[in-house]
């Protein structure tokens, strides 16, 4: 198991921590694809002890996020070109109609939020695609938040638990598209939140999530380099 720089947690929600922790690790991509995680290992970074990181596990592997193909066996999953699809579909669908009720209900503080976040964004895609790859998801986030629907919130959330490994061997080893253009997709968004457009904040952050299934051309490509059968689709990253 790779070292994911995770922090020591405070008193509390043990629990509540430990999945909070884990899940955020998934989703920014501290943990690569097929990468096997220990409870051992993950308690001794969290600074806990085993029971609250064996619920975690037991919790995540139930969300299909983790894998666990023995008793101690607990592996980071690598996703198909097929399941990133579904992810992608469900993606465009929710955050699609997020975006709709967004867009009646936005303040010009949450604008403003979304419109800094975006900025942020763009000055950091040429120097660090990693970081820029956190601030997209917290545009994507916020954006939700502001429609206020928490279940919709929490399963798109999981989708981006699935996608947050993933992502991370996709802005390392893929070419990176241009993301300082005017035409970015968010710039969409925030024009149709402007004029509080609910079916042009659809549309807009559907055309955005669907600039992602470049992806899936990218894992099937890396499908068929895979030396072997049985290979692994994604390498270890140095």
């Amino acid at each position: 198991m790779s070292k994911s720089n995770l922090q020591p947690l405070k008193k509390g929600n043990l629990s509540e921590q430990v999945y909070s922790a884990v899940r955020d690790a998934l989703m920014d991509g501290k943990y690569e694809p097929g990468e096997r995680l220990t409870i051992s290992g993950l308690a001794s970074e969290l600074g806990v002890s085993i029971t609250p990181v064996r619920e975690t596990i037991f919790r995540l592997v139930s969300e299909r996020a983790l894998e666990m193909k023995a008793a101690t066996a607990i592996y980071v999953p690598e996703i198909s070109a097929d399941q990133l699809r579904e992810i992608q579909t469900i993606r465009m669908l929710l955050e699609g109609k997020a975006a709709e009720v967004a867009a009646s209900k936005v303040t010009p503080k949450q604008l403003a939020k979304l419109e800094e976040t975006h900025k942020a964004f763009q000055e950091t895609a040429a120097k660090n695609p990693m970081k820029a790859a956190y601030l997209n998801r917290e545009f994507h986030f916020a954006l939700m938040e502001i429609a206020e629907m928490p279940m919709l919130y929490t399963t798109v959330e999981n989708m981006w638990t699935l996608m947050g490994p993933l992502l991370r061997v996709f802005h390392v080893e893929a070419p990176s598209r241009d993301l300082t253009s005017g035409r970015h997709g968010h710039f969409d968004v925030l024009e149709a939140l402007k004029e509080r457009d609910g079916a042009m904040a659809q549309k807009a952050i559907q055309d955005d999530i669907a600039l992602g299934l470049n992806m899936v051309a990218w894992i099937e490509a890396r499908a068929l380099e895979a030396p072997e059968p049985g290979a692994r689709v994604l390498s270890k990253l140095s």
